[in-house]
């Protein structure tokens, strides 16, 4: 049988002195993943763009014209920032550290012991990720997996976190 690698498991002991060991779901399909629940983002975000058309163009005529245009830029950039925040914490939060695309690829997050996350974890992780994407386009999170022993990126650290293989 061939042994992981120290780079792609996590090992734990309990405090009966019994090793536990959890696969690391590793980069590729950390990366798939997102790029699967982009996938869905994107989707919502474009209806979400649609609908707010709609609304506009509904209101012309009994919503003045600096009004209109100010709820329509302020949608611009608010509504995908919360779509995200909402999109993982939810899913996070409620699917026992699943995303679509985690659950498409068989990977969940969990605490360093193993444990589920609770909501102020998921919360903070949620935060950091949005962070890390608006600033680096998620950029530092690859750099992180790869660098860092434990396959963590710093929405990860910031929540005391890892990423596993499901199945």
């Amino acid at each position: 049988m061939i042994q992981p690698d120290e780079h792609q498991h996590h090992t734990i002991w309990t405090p009966e002195l019994i090793e536990i060991t959890m696969p690391l779901a590793g980069v590729g399909r950390r990366c798939l993943a997102m790029l699967l629940d982009q996938g869905i983002l994107l989707l919502v975000t474009i209806s979400w763009y649609i609908t707010l058309g709609i609304i506009t163009n509904t209101l012309s005529q009994t919503v003045a014209m600096p009004s209109r245009l100010g709820l329509f830029v302020l949608s611009l950039f608010l509504a995908p920032l919360f779509f995200y925040l909402v999109y993982f914490f939810g899913f996070h939060t409620l699917n026992n550290g699943q995303t679509p695309g985690k659950m498409a690829l068989g990977i969940r997050v969990v605490t360093e012991r193993g444990g589920k996350p609770g909501v102020l974890t998921f919360f903070i992780r949620a935060i950091f990720d949005m962070l890390d994407w608006i600033l680096f386009y998620g950029g530092l999170s690859v750099l992180m997996i790869l660098m860092t022993k434990q396959e963590k990126r710093i929405a990860d650290f910031a929540a005391g976190t890892i990423v596993i293989l499901d199945r």
